[in-house]
């Protein structure tokens, strides 16, 4: 990593601020690269799932103040695991840190409002930026799949911000 890259991540502050009506315009814009586009769905889709399934819960990811990622995350009613189900940083601010940035931030939102000791995900295998991003952050593959795609799990009794 150069050292203009480390000392920018090292100045970013984000902040995760719920979506709502005042913001869902804003996440609804946000796009990722072209070629990332087969990985997942709008996040317009993901927040249809929030208003349907009311255990997801949609963040906009800020920095001073801009929206420039989205985050949907919640608990399973069925056995209370904790999912990060979306996390996307717009096509024009990629690879400046923002990415591993708002992880950081959805942990530490996750950790802190549900007192978990493990946090899931699952990635699509061809998406080698997304699996870099978490495999860093410290999740590791699992057994397990769905619809195809491995799930990764973080012990947050290992994890630490210093990635």
């Amino acid at each position: 990593m150069s050292g203009d890259l480390m000392k920018k991540e090292a100045s970013i502050v984000i902040t995760i601020r719920e979506i709502t009506e005042e913001n869902w315009i804003q996440a609804v814009k946000l796009r990722v690269k072209k070629e990332q586009e087969n990985f997942e769905a709008a996040n317009a889709g993901y927040l249809a799932q929030s208003k349907f399934q009311p255990y997801i819960e949609c963040y906009g990811i800020y920095s001073e103040g801009e929206m420039i990622g989205f985050s949907a995350v919640g608990q399973s009613p069925h056995n209370k695991s904790v999912w990060i189900v979306r996390h996307m940083v717009d096509a024009k601010h990629q690879g400046q840190g923002y990415g591993k940035a708002g992880l950081k931030k959805v942990i530490e939102h996750l950790r802190d409002k549900f007192s978990c000791a493990e946090i899931y995900l699952d990635v699509e295998p061809e998406n080698e930026v997304a699996i870099n991003l978490y495999k860093t952050a410290g999740f590791k593959m699992t057994d397990r799949k769905i619809e195809g795609n491995p799930v990764y799990k973080l012990d947050l009794s290992e994890y630490t911000e210093d990635y």
